[in-house]
Protein backbone atom coordinates (compact mmCIF):
# COMPACT_ATOMS: atom_id res chain seq x y z
CA UNK A 1 0.00 0.00 0.00
CA UNK A 2 1.65 3.35 -0.82
CA UNK A 3 1.67 6.32 1.66
CA UNK A 4 -1.06 8.13 0.30
CA UNK A 5 -3.15 5.04 0.62
CA UNK A 6 -2.25 4.45 4.41
CA UNK A 7 -2.56 8.24 5.42
CA UNK A 8 -5.65 7.90 3.80
CA UNK A 9 -6.69 5.26 5.98
CA UNK A 10 -5.44 6.89 9.14
CA UNK A 11 -7.52 10.19 8.11
CA UNK A 12 -10.95 8.21 8.10
CA UNK A 13 -13.00 10.41 10.08
CA UNK A 14 -14.20 7.16 12.49
CA UNK A 15 -10.39 6.71 12.66
CA UNK A 16 -9.75 10.25 13.88
CA UNK A 17 -12.63 10.40 16.39
CA UNK A 18 -11.17 6.87 17.63
CA UNK A 19 -7.69 8.23 18.33
CA UNK A 20 -8.89 11.66 19.77
CA UNK A 21 -11.33 9.15 22.02
CA UNK A 22 -8.62 6.69 23.33
CA UNK A 23 -6.07 9.49 23.62
CA UNK A 24 -8.18 11.72 26.12
CA UNK A 25 -9.05 8.11 28.01
CA UNK A 26 -5.69 7.24 28.19
CA UNK A 27 -4.61 10.34 29.73
CA UNK A 28 -7.67 10.71 32.26
CA UNK A 29 -6.61 6.88 33.01
CA UNK A 30 -2.84 8.04 33.72
CA UNK A 31 -4.28 10.86 35.66
CA UNK A 32 -5.03 8.75 38.66
CA UNK A 33 -2.25 8.24 40.73
CA UNK A 34 -1.77 3.78 40.73
CA UNK A 35 -3.63 3.39 37.42
CA UNK A 36 -1.20 2.67 35.09
CA UNK A 37 -0.82 3.24 30.91
CA UNK A 38 -0.28 -0.78 30.97
CA UNK A 39 -3.73 -0.61 33.31
CA UNK A 40 -5.76 1.48 30.50
CA UNK A 41 -4.45 -0.59 27.78
CA UNK A 42 -5.34 -3.81 29.01
CA UNK A 43 -8.57 -2.53 29.76
CA UNK A 44 -9.72 -1.39 26.29
CA UNK A 45 -8.01 -5.06 25.36
CA UNK A 46 -11.47 -6.82 24.99
CA UNK A 47 -12.90 -3.30 23.00
CA UNK A 48 -10.64 -3.80 20.46
CA UNK A 49 -10.39 -7.34 20.04
CA UNK A 50 -12.96 -7.42 17.34
CA UNK A 51 -12.51 -4.52 16.20
CA UNK A 52 -10.32 -3.95 12.69
CA UNK A 53 -6.31 -4.46 13.20
CA UNK A 54 -5.74 -0.77 12.49
CA UNK A 55 -8.54 0.65 14.06
CA UNK A 56 -7.39 -1.16 17.29
CA UNK A 57 -3.73 -0.90 17.19
CA UNK A 58 -4.98 2.65 16.94
CA UNK A 59 -6.89 2.52 19.69
CA UNK A 60 -4.61 0.88 22.15
CA UNK A 61 -1.15 3.20 20.92
CA UNK A 62 -3.18 6.50 21.07
CA UNK A 63 -4.21 5.25 24.36
CA UNK A 64 -0.48 3.95 25.17
CA UNK A 65 0.20 8.13 24.27
CA UNK A 66 -2.20 9.78 26.14
CA UNK A 67 -1.63 7.92 29.46
CA UNK A 68 2.06 8.86 29.52
CA UNK A 69 1.05 12.20 28.95
CA UNK A 70 -1.58 12.08 31.42
CA UNK A 71 0.44 10.63 34.61
CA UNK A 72 1.80 13.96 34.50
CA UNK A 73 -1.20 16.08 36.03
CA UNK A 74 -1.30 14.02 39.82
CA UNK A 75 2.46 14.59 40.06
CA UNK A 76 2.21 18.01 39.27
CA UNK A 77 -0.88 18.51 41.53
CA UNK A 78 -0.51 16.43 44.06
CA UNK A 79 3.05 15.39 44.09
CA UNK A 80 1.68 11.61 43.53
CA UNK A 81 2.72 10.17 40.19
CA UNK A 82 0.62 8.75 38.02
CA UNK A 83 3.37 5.92 37.38
CA UNK A 84 7.15 5.83 37.71
CA UNK A 85 7.77 7.57 34.85
CA UNK A 86 6.75 10.75 36.55
CA UNK A 87 8.68 10.43 39.46
CA UNK A 88 11.09 12.67 38.28
CA UNK A 89 8.28 15.68 37.24
CA UNK A 90 7.38 15.77 40.71
CA UNK A 91 11.02 17.17 41.99
CA UNK A 92 9.90 20.75 40.33
CA UNK A 93 6.41 20.50 38.90
CA UNK A 94 4.90 20.18 42.11
CA UNK A 95 6.62 23.10 43.91
CA UNK A 96 5.55 24.72 40.89
CA UNK A 97 2.47 24.17 42.18
CA UNK A 98 3.20 25.47 45.60
CA UNK A 99 4.92 28.66 44.15
CA UNK A 100 0.67 29.05 42.28
CA UNK A 101 2.57 28.33 39.16
CA UNK A 102 0.33 25.49 38.87
CA UNK A 103 -1.16 26.10 34.99
CA UNK A 104 2.83 27.03 34.02
CA UNK A 105 3.62 23.31 35.51
CA UNK A 106 0.81 21.82 33.84
CA UNK A 107 1.41 23.26 30.04
CA UNK A 108 5.03 22.84 30.21
CA UNK A 109 4.23 19.02 30.74
CA UNK A 110 2.00 19.05 28.19
CA UNK A 111 4.24 21.00 25.76
CA UNK A 112 6.95 18.40 26.49
CA UNK A 113 4.77 15.49 25.98
CA UNK A 114 3.71 16.51 22.67
CA UNK A 115 7.52 17.75 21.19
CA UNK A 116 8.68 14.26 22.83
CA UNK A 117 5.98 12.04 21.17
CA UNK A 118 5.86 13.88 17.98
CA UNK A 119 9.84 13.01 17.84
CA UNK A 120 9.55 9.33 19.31
CA UNK A 121 6.87 8.57 15.96
CA UNK A 122 9.23 10.03 13.30
CA UNK A 123 12.16 8.22 14.13
CA UNK A 124 10.08 4.70 14.43
CA UNK A 125 8.74 5.83 10.95
CA UNK A 126 12.47 6.14 10.14
CA UNK A 127 14.18 3.28 11.24
CA UNK A 128 11.15 0.72 11.40
CA UNK A 129 11.47 -0.27 7.55
CA UNK A 130 15.35 -0.98 7.85
CA UNK A 131 15.16 -2.96 11.16
CA UNK A 132 12.41 -4.73 9.45
CA UNK A 133 14.43 -5.70 6.12
CA UNK A 134 17.07 -7.33 8.47
CA UNK A 135 14.59 -9.28 10.22
CA UNK A 136 14.36 -10.91 7.09
CA UNK A 137 17.78 -12.76 8.05
CA UNK A 138 16.03 -14.52 10.95
CA UNK A 139 14.74 -18.37 11.24
CA UNK A 140 13.25 -20.42 14.04
CA UNK A 141 16.36 -20.25 15.29
CA UNK A 142 17.08 -16.76 15.73
CA UNK A 143 13.87 -15.84 16.52
CA UNK A 144 13.60 -18.20 19.74
CA UNK A 145 16.88 -16.41 20.76
CA UNK A 146 15.24 -13.08 20.68
CA UNK A 147 12.27 -14.17 22.37
CA UNK A 148 14.51 -15.45 24.98
CA UNK A 149 16.17 -12.13 25.09
CA UNK A 150 12.69 -10.72 25.34
CA UNK A 151 12.25 -12.63 28.56
CA UNK A 152 15.66 -11.85 29.99
CA UNK A 153 14.70 -8.30 29.98
CA UNK A 154 12.29 -9.27 33.32
CA UNK A 155 15.64 -8.48 34.97
CA UNK A 156 15.44 -4.71 34.22
CA UNK A 157 11.35 -4.88 35.34
CA UNK A 158 11.73 -6.79 38.35
CA UNK A 159 13.08 -3.28 40.49
CA UNK A 160 16.06 -4.45 41.57
CA UNK A 161 14.68 -8.05 42.95
CA UNK A 162 16.68 -10.46 39.89
CA UNK A 163 15.48 -13.74 41.45
CA UNK A 164 11.93 -12.57 41.76
CA UNK A 165 11.63 -10.98 38.29
CA UNK A 166 12.57 -14.34 36.75
CA UNK A 167 10.71 -16.45 38.65
CA UNK A 168 7.52 -13.64 37.44
CA UNK A 169 8.38 -14.45 34.29
CA UNK A 170 8.73 -18.57 34.95
CA UNK A 171 5.11 -18.57 36.33
CA UNK A 172 3.90 -16.72 33.30
CA UNK A 173 5.40 -18.59 30.62
CA UNK A 174 4.02 -21.40 32.67
CA UNK A 175 0.44 -20.13 32.77
CA UNK A 176 0.83 -19.57 28.86
CA UNK A 177 1.62 -23.27 28.00
CA UNK A 178 -1.70 -24.49 29.83
CA UNK A 179 -4.08 -25.97 27.39
CA UNK A 180 -3.07 -28.27 24.13
CA UNK A 181 0.04 -28.51 22.90
CA UNK A 182 0.45 -26.19 19.82
CA UNK A 183 2.29 -29.22 17.79
CA UNK A 184 1.16 -32.28 19.18
CA UNK A 185 -2.59 -30.97 19.84
CA UNK A 186 -1.65 -33.55 23.52
CA UNK A 187 -3.05 -31.50 26.93
CA UNK A 188 -0.97 -30.01 29.41
CA UNK A 189 -1.30 -29.06 32.89
CA UNK A 190 -5.27 -28.93 32.67
CA UNK A 191 -5.23 -31.45 35.81
CA UNK A 192 -8.17 -33.20 34.53
CA UNK A 193 -10.35 -29.74 34.29
CA UNK A 194 -11.82 -29.89 30.58
CA UNK A 195 -12.78 -25.84 31.13
CA UNK A 196 -8.34 -25.57 31.20
CA UNK A 197 -7.99 -27.33 27.64
CA UNK A 198 -8.82 -24.18 25.74
CA UNK A 199 -5.98 -22.63 27.55
CA UNK A 200 -5.56 -19.33 29.24
CA UNK A 201 -6.95 -16.75 27.09
CA UNK A 202 -4.64 -13.60 27.21
CA UNK A 203 -6.83 -10.98 27.08
CA UNK A 204 -8.60 -11.94 30.90
CA UNK A 205 -4.69 -12.74 31.97
CA UNK A 206 -4.09 -9.41 31.07
CA UNK A 207 -6.93 -7.62 32.46
CA UNK A 208 -6.79 -9.83 36.07
CA UNK A 209 -2.62 -9.00 36.40
CA UNK A 210 -3.09 -5.49 34.60
CA UNK A 211 -6.51 -4.07 35.50
CA UNK A 212 -8.05 -6.35 38.99
CA UNK A 213 -4.45 -6.52 40.73
CA UNK A 214 -4.02 -2.53 40.31
CA UNK A 215 -7.44 -1.72 41.59
CA UNK A 216 -7.23 -4.32 44.93
CA UNK A 217 -3.76 -2.30 45.25
CA UNK A 218 -5.38 1.08 44.78
CA UNK A 219 -8.26 0.17 47.10
CA UNK A 220 -5.67 -0.16 50.27
CA UNK A 221 -3.30 2.82 49.45
CA UNK A 222 -4.29 5.49 52.01
CA UNK A 223 -3.01 8.24 50.16
CA UNK A 224 -5.76 7.55 47.27
CA UNK A 225 -8.39 9.89 48.72
CA UNK A 226 -6.15 13.08 48.40
CA UNK A 227 -7.69 15.94 45.99
CA UNK A 228 -6.23 18.16 43.39
CA UNK A 229 -6.02 21.91 44.19
CA UNK A 230 -7.83 24.56 41.55
CA UNK A 231 -5.19 25.46 39.01
CA UNK A 232 -6.21 28.90 38.95
CA UNK A 233 -5.73 31.63 36.47
CA UNK A 234 -2.12 32.25 36.02
CA UNK A 235 -1.39 35.06 33.79
CA UNK A 236 0.72 34.25 30.31
CA UNK A 237 1.38 31.00 31.30
CA UNK A 238 1.60 29.52 27.52
CA UNK A 239 3.66 32.08 26.87
CA UNK A 240 6.30 31.61 29.25
CA UNK A 241 6.07 28.07 28.13
CA UNK A 242 6.44 28.36 24.95
CA UNK A 243 9.43 30.97 25.11
CA UNK A 244 11.04 28.60 27.71
CA UNK A 245 10.72 25.63 25.25
CA UNK A 246 12.30 27.65 22.14
CA UNK A 247 15.08 29.27 24.71
CA UNK A 248 16.08 25.82 26.20
CA UNK A 249 15.53 24.10 22.85
CA UNK A 250 18.85 21.83 23.91
CA UNK A 251 16.57 20.20 26.40
CA UNK A 252 14.01 19.66 24.35
CA UNK A 253 16.60 17.83 21.69
CA UNK A 254 18.62 16.16 24.35
CA UNK A 255 15.97 14.44 26.14
CA UNK A 256 14.21 13.50 23.23
CA UNK A 257 17.29 11.68 22.25
CA UNK A 258 17.61 9.97 25.74
CA UNK A 259 14.09 8.89 25.19
CA UNK A 260 14.22 7.80 22.02
CA UNK A 261 17.36 5.36 22.59
CA UNK A 262 15.91 4.02 26.24
CA UNK A 263 12.81 3.41 24.77
CA UNK A 264 14.49 1.07 22.05
CA UNK A 265 16.11 -0.96 25.02
CA UNK A 266 14.09 -3.39 25.88
CA UNK A 267 13.06 -3.45 29.41
CA UNK A 268 14.13 0.00 30.31
CA UNK A 269 11.41 1.86 30.25
CA UNK A 270 9.95 5.17 31.02
CA UNK A 271 11.54 5.28 34.38
CA UNK A 272 15.06 5.36 33.44
CA UNK A 273 14.41 7.50 30.20
CA UNK A 274 12.84 10.62 32.69
CA UNK A 275 15.54 10.06 35.07
CA UNK A 276 18.24 9.69 33.18
CA UNK A 277 16.94 12.73 30.92
CA UNK A 278 16.30 15.01 34.24
CA UNK A 279 19.77 14.24 36.05
CA UNK A 280 21.72 14.80 32.51
CA UNK A 281 19.86 18.10 31.69
CA UNK A 282 20.56 19.21 35.32
CA UNK A 283 24.14 17.89 35.26
CA UNK A 284 24.61 20.41 31.84
CA UNK A 285 22.46 23.50 33.34
CA UNK A 286 25.38 26.25 34.09
CA UNK A 287 22.91 27.02 37.39
CA UNK A 288 21.98 24.02 38.65
CA UNK A 289 20.99 24.95 42.06
CA UNK A 290 17.44 25.62 41.26
CA UNK A 291 16.55 22.00 40.23
CA UNK A 292 14.22 20.78 42.52
CA UNK A 293 12.72 24.09 43.46
CA UNK A 294 10.21 24.76 40.49
CA UNK A 295 12.71 25.06 37.59
CA UNK A 296 10.39 24.43 34.28
CA UNK A 297 14.02 22.70 32.27
CA UNK A 298 12.99 20.09 34.78
CA UNK A 299 9.34 19.87 33.62
CA UNK A 300 10.37 19.91 30.08
CA UNK A 301 12.99 17.34 30.84
CA UNK A 302 11.13 14.41 32.29
CA UNK A 303 7.91 14.93 30.36
CA UNK A 304 9.77 14.74 27.03
CA UNK A 305 12.22 11.99 27.37
CA UNK A 306 8.65 9.83 28.60
CA UNK A 307 7.19 10.31 25.40
CA UNK A 308 9.35 10.24 23.52
CA UNK A 309 10.01 6.90 24.91
CA UNK A 310 6.58 5.38 23.31
CA UNK A 311 7.65 5.68 19.63
CA UNK A 312 12.08 4.03 20.79
CA UNK A 313 9.75 1.08 22.12
CA UNK A 314 7.82 0.30 19.72
CA UNK A 315 10.93 -0.02 17.48
CA UNK A 316 12.06 -3.34 18.36
CA UNK A 317 8.34 -4.47 19.06
CA UNK A 318 7.16 -3.90 15.16
CA UNK A 319 10.64 -4.76 13.92
CA UNK A 320 11.74 -7.75 15.98
CA UNK A 321 8.78 -8.74 18.06
CA UNK A 322 10.87 -7.69 21.53
CA UNK A 323 8.73 -5.43 23.02
CA UNK A 324 10.82 -2.15 24.50
CA UNK A 325 8.35 -2.20 27.76
CA UNK A 326 5.48 -3.54 28.94
CA UNK A 327 2.95 -1.26 27.28
CA UNK A 328 4.38 -2.38 24.00
CA UNK A 329 4.17 -6.30 25.26
CA UNK A 330 0.71 -5.40 25.71
CA UNK A 331 0.52 -3.86 21.96
CA UNK A 332 2.10 -6.98 21.22
CA UNK A 333 0.12 -9.46 22.33
CA UNK A 334 -3.04 -7.72 20.57
CA UNK A 335 -0.66 -7.51 17.37
CA UNK A 336 -0.46 -11.39 17.45
CA UNK A 337 -4.62 -11.68 18.40
CA UNK A 338 -4.71 -10.01 14.97
CA UNK A 339 -2.99 -12.96 13.55
CA UNK A 340 0.01 -10.20 12.90
CA UNK A 341 3.47 -10.51 13.01
CA UNK A 342 6.18 -8.20 13.38
CA UNK A 343 9.19 -7.60 11.06
CA UNK A 344 8.84 -7.73 7.84
CA UNK A 345 5.61 -9.46 7.35
CA UNK A 346 3.82 -6.34 8.52
CA UNK A 347 5.23 -4.24 5.58
CA UNK A 348 4.88 -6.99 3.06
CA UNK A 349 1.16 -8.18 3.53
CA UNK A 350 0.25 -4.83 1.29
CA UNK A 351 -2.67 -4.35 4.41
CA UNK A 352 -0.89 -1.28 5.03
CA UNK A 353 -1.40 -1.55 8.86
CA UNK A 354 2.20 -0.94 9.87
CA UNK A 355 2.32 2.99 8.14
CA UNK A 356 -0.93 3.35 8.73
CA UNK A 357 -0.51 2.80 12.58
CA UNK A 358 2.44 4.56 12.41
CA UNK A 359 0.69 7.73 11.26
CA UNK A 360 -2.11 7.42 13.53
CA UNK A 361 0.06 7.60 16.43
CA UNK A 362 1.83 10.81 14.95
CA UNK A 363 -1.46 12.42 14.87
CA UNK A 364 -2.00 11.22 18.22
CA UNK A 365 1.04 13.09 19.60
CA UNK A 366 -0.06 16.34 17.12
CA UNK A 367 -3.86 15.99 18.79
CA UNK A 368 -2.59 15.72 22.21
CA UNK A 369 -1.48 19.61 22.07
CA UNK A 370 -5.14 20.77 21.36
CA UNK A 371 -7.13 18.11 23.75
CA UNK A 372 -4.69 18.72 26.59
CA UNK A 373 -4.90 22.38 26.90
CA UNK A 374 -8.68 22.45 26.23
CA UNK A 375 -9.97 19.60 27.82
CA UNK A 376 -7.46 16.62 29.27
CA UNK A 377 -6.18 19.26 32.09
CA UNK A 378 -10.10 19.89 33.06
CA UNK A 379 -11.22 16.98 33.18
CA UNK A 380 -7.94 15.60 35.06
CA UNK A 381 -8.27 17.89 37.65
CA UNK A 382 -12.18 17.19 37.82
CA UNK A 383 -11.22 13.16 38.11
CA UNK A 384 -8.84 13.57 40.58
CA UNK A 385 -11.15 14.51 42.90
CA UNK A 386 -13.16 11.51 42.39
CA UNK A 387 -12.97 9.00 45.62
CA UNK A 388 -11.10 6.17 44.38
CA UNK A 389 -14.10 3.86 46.27
CA UNK A 390 -16.11 4.98 43.35
CA UNK A 391 -13.65 4.49 40.83
CA UNK A 392 -12.00 1.30 41.48
CA UNK A 393 -15.52 -0.38 41.59
CA UNK A 394 -16.42 1.20 37.95
CA UNK A 395 -13.30 -0.10 36.64
CA UNK A 396 -13.50 -3.55 38.09
CA UNK A 397 -17.26 -3.82 36.54
CA UNK A 398 -15.70 -2.80 33.07
CA UNK A 399 -13.11 -5.22 32.70
CA UNK A 400 -14.84 -7.85 33.83
CA UNK A 401 -17.35 -7.20 31.02
CA UNK A 402 -14.55 -7.12 28.72
CA UNK A 403 -13.13 -10.69 30.09
CA UNK A 404 -16.85 -12.40 29.21
CA UNK A 405 -17.02 -10.80 26.06
CA UNK A 406 -13.49 -12.12 24.93
CA UNK A 407 -14.50 -16.00 26.07
CA UNK A 408 -18.20 -15.75 25.64
CA UNK A 409 -18.18 -17.07 28.56
CA UNK A 410 -17.72 -16.82 32.57
CA UNK A 411 -14.74 -18.56 31.78
CA UNK A 412 -12.89 -15.29 31.00
CA UNK A 413 -14.13 -13.63 34.53
CA UNK A 414 -12.73 -16.62 36.52
CA UNK A 415 -9.36 -16.49 34.41
CA UNK A 416 -9.10 -12.53 35.32
CA UNK A 417 -10.41 -12.80 39.55
CA UNK A 418 -7.54 -15.83 39.75
CA UNK A 419 -5.20 -14.08 37.90
CA UNK A 420 -5.80 -10.40 39.55
CA UNK A 421 -5.97 -11.72 42.97
CA UNK A 422 -3.17 -13.93 42.57
CA UNK A 423 -1.15 -11.18 41.21
CA UNK A 424 -2.07 -8.62 43.97
CA UNK A 425 -0.83 -11.35 46.65
CA UNK A 426 2.51 -11.49 44.92
CA UNK A 427 3.07 -7.57 44.74
CA UNK A 428 2.60 -7.89 48.36
CA UNK A 429 5.95 -10.00 48.28
CA UNK A 430 7.08 -7.58 46.07
CA UNK A 431 6.74 -9.38 43.03
CA UNK A 432 4.96 -6.90 40.43
CA UNK A 433 2.79 -8.39 37.37
CA UNK A 434 4.86 -7.08 34.66
CA UNK A 435 7.18 -10.15 34.24
CA UNK A 436 4.51 -12.12 34.67
CA UNK A 437 2.36 -10.58 31.85
CA UNK A 438 5.89 -10.73 29.90
CA UNK A 439 5.78 -14.45 30.39
CA UNK A 440 2.32 -14.69 29.16
CA UNK A 441 2.76 -13.02 25.88
CA UNK A 442 6.27 -14.20 25.00
CA UNK A 443 6.02 -17.58 26.31
CA UNK A 444 4.13 -18.94 23.11
CA UNK A 445 6.05 -17.65 20.95
CA UNK A 446 9.28 -18.86 22.42
CA UNK A 447 8.08 -22.35 22.32
CA UNK A 448 7.08 -22.42 18.79
CA UNK A 449 9.68 -20.94 17.32
CA UNK A 450 11.86 -23.73 19.65
CA UNK A 451 9.57 -26.19 18.09
CA UNK A 452 10.45 -25.40 15.26
CA UNK A 453 14.24 -24.74 15.96
CA UNK A 454 14.14 -29.01 16.64
CA UNK A 455 12.54 -30.03 13.52
CA UNK A 456 15.30 -28.47 11.36
CA UNK A 457 18.04 -30.03 13.91
CA UNK A 458 16.32 -33.28 13.68
CA UNK A 459 16.48 -32.73 9.43
CA UNK A 460 19.64 -31.39 9.71
CA UNK A 461 21.13 -33.92 11.94
CA UNK A 462 22.36 -32.05 14.36
CA UNK A 463 21.25 -29.66 17.07
CA UNK A 464 24.10 -27.26 17.32
CA UNK A 465 22.20 -25.32 14.58
CA UNK A 466 20.22 -23.78 17.05
CA UNK A 467 23.10 -21.85 19.03
CA UNK A 468 25.89 -21.87 16.74
CA UNK A 469 24.43 -19.92 13.75
CA UNK A 470 26.17 -16.21 14.06
CA UNK A 471 22.66 -14.09 15.16
CA UNK A 472 22.18 -16.80 17.05
CA UNK A 473 25.49 -16.27 19.01
CA UNK A 474 25.02 -12.49 18.93
CA UNK A 475 21.40 -12.75 20.74
CA UNK A 476 23.16 -15.29 23.28
CA UNK A 477 25.68 -13.12 24.29
CA UNK A 478 23.10 -10.48 24.57
CA UNK A 479 20.67 -12.83 26.71
CA UNK A 480 23.81 -13.41 29.41
CA UNK A 481 24.51 -9.15 29.12
CA UNK A 482 20.93 -8.70 29.66
CA UNK A 483 20.75 -11.06 33.28
CA UNK A 484 24.37 -10.10 34.28
CA UNK A 485 24.13 -6.22 34.57
CA UNK A 486 21.68 -6.24 36.93
CA UNK A 487 23.60 -8.37 39.27
CA UNK A 488 26.50 -6.57 38.38
CA UNK A 489 24.41 -3.04 39.28
CA UNK A 490 23.43 -4.68 42.46
CA UNK A 491 26.79 -5.60 43.70
CA UNK A 492 27.91 -2.07 43.01
CA UNK A 493 25.08 -0.96 44.68
CA UNK A 494 25.71 -2.66 47.93
CA UNK A 495 29.56 -1.91 47.97
CA UNK A 496 28.96 1.63 47.75
CA UNK A 497 26.42 1.61 50.68
CA UNK A 498 28.84 -0.41 52.40
CA UNK A 499 31.90 2.33 51.93
CA UNK A 500 29.31 5.04 52.73
CA UNK A 501 28.59 3.23 56.26
CA UNK A 502 32.20 2.77 56.79
CA UNK A 503 33.00 6.17 55.90
CA UNK A 504 30.10 7.20 58.48
CA UNK A 505 31.63 5.05 61.19
CA UNK A 506 34.81 6.74 60.76
CA UNK A 507 33.51 10.29 60.82
CA UNK A 508 32.06 9.50 64.16
CA UNK A 509 34.65 7.78 65.64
Amino acid sequence: MAFSDSLAAAMDPVVLLLIVLATVFGAIIGALPGFSSVMAISLLLPVVYPMDPLMGLLVLGSIYMGAMYGDANSAILLNIPGTASSLPTTFDGFPMTLQGRAREALLAALAGSVFGGITGVLVLMLTFGALAEFSLRFGPQEYFWLTILGLTTIAALSEGNLIKGLAGGGLGVAISLIGLDSYWGTPRFTFGQSSLIAGVHLIPALLGLFCVAQVLSSLADPDGERRAPEIGRQQDALRIVLRSMVRRWDVMIRSSAIGVLIGMLPGAGGPIASTISYNETRRWDRDSSGYGKGRIEGVFASEVANNAMVGGSLIPMMALGIPGNVNAAVILGALLSFGMRPGMNLISDGSGVAMSFMIGLLISSILLAPLGYFLIIRVSTLVLKIPRTYLAPSILVFASVGAFSVTNSMYGVAIMMALGIGGYALRLIKMEAAPIGLGLILGPIAEREFTSSLLIAQAQGSYWGIAMRPISLVLIFLCLLSIATPMLLMLRKRKTARRIDEDKTAGSS
